[in-house]
């Protein structure tokens, strides 16, 4: 089981804000307000950046990612500079925060004691005492943004319907499709099973269908049902969804070869694509726009809390 421990990027700052040791000569790439911003700090957040992104990414979009992410590491790790301050001047208290959310870990991870969930990190590589403190520094921005940007986000019931009304593709349930069968195994030796399909063929007349599936069917548990299942458009093999979605209710296919053997269906039962209705999406609905609006509302509160600080860049991180 890997336990996920990677949380923001912020979480590399509360532990190494402190200037290299006096002998060390360090290159210094900007000044915020009353601090440096060196060399040595640059490269431990983008590490972490890094990391963060391996446990999400791989491949091209890692590549892309990574690549964008240190066009703009020195301006975030200058952004996270100035939360970090900002959150200091709160002097939050998120201690019964953070308790309850490792309950909520050790209760998903099924981990019965914290021993437990410390034996998991070590794992990993990871030490407890960190971890947590790391959370504390996610909690203390997550309070720190919900105070000062999502507070202000208001969403609207006309918001709520232009965003309803453009994006029906979002709110609409794919159709249904619910089958019995008579299956046959294909047997990778074996040959067609020729004699057994015909005995079917003979046997299966309307209104026999549940009595001819339960002697001949090969499905498991198939002498007690003769379902196949429910089954949402796209997830049927082509062939069998191509001919279920041509019959109506209680008719019933000719045989159809598939990899793994010969089917007959017989449609259950359809419900087509339901578009659904605005009061059983409307919290999704304000979900995405305040994620989105506090995507926007985040950078103008960036771009105001620069305004107010003195920020120099001396060199470009490359």
């Amino acid at each position: 089981m890997k336990l996920k421990i990677y949380l923001t990027a912020i979480l590399i700052l509360a532990f190494n804000l402190g200037l290299a040791a006096a002998d060390t000569v360090e290159e210094i790439y900007a000044i915020v307000n009353d601090e440096v911003i060196t060399g040595s700090e640059l490269r431990k957040f983008e590490s972490e950046m890094l990391r963060a992104l391996q446990s999400q990414l791989e491949g091209d979009k890692l590549a892309e990612a990574t690549q964008e992410m240190k066009k703009e590491l020195l301006n975030r790790f200058i952004e996270q500079k100035l939360l970090l301050s900002r959150i200091k001047a709160k002097n939050y208290n998120v201690d019964s925060d953070v308790e309850m959310i490792i309950q909520d870990i050790k209760k998903q991870y099924k981990f019965a004691s914290d021993d437990d969930l410390k034996k998991a990190l070590q794992a990993e590589g990871i030490e407890f005492d960190a971890w947590k403190a790391q959370w504390k520094e996610r909690r203390k921005q997550e309070r720190l943004v919900g105070e000062e940007v999502g507070s202000k986000i208001k969403v609207e019931n006309p918001q709520i319907m232009e965003y309803y009304r453009k994006n029906p593709e979002q709110f609409t349930l794919p159709a249904e499709i619910t089958l019995n069968c008579i299956f046959l195994q294909k047997s990778a030796a074996g040959p067609k099973p020729q004699e057994k399909m015909d005995q079917v063929t003979a046997e299966l007349k309307p209104g026999l269908f549940e009595q001819t599936a339960k002697k001949y069917s090969e499905l498991p548990d198939a002498g007690n049902t003769i379902a196949l299942g429910k089954f949402k458009k796209g997830e049927l093999d082509k062939l069998l969804e191509e001919a279920a979605l041509k019959m109506k209710k209680d008719e019933y296919s000719g045989w159809i070869e598939t990899a793994n053997g010969w089917y007959i269906i017989q449609l259950a039962d359809f419900s087509p694509d339901r578009l659904q209705e605005v009061k059983d999406v409307r919290e999704d609905i304000i979900r995405k726009l305040r994620e989105e609006l506090q995507q926007v509302k985040m950078k103008d509160y960036m771009e105001q809390l620069k305004k107010e600080s003195y920020i120099k860049i001396l060199k470009e991180y490359l």
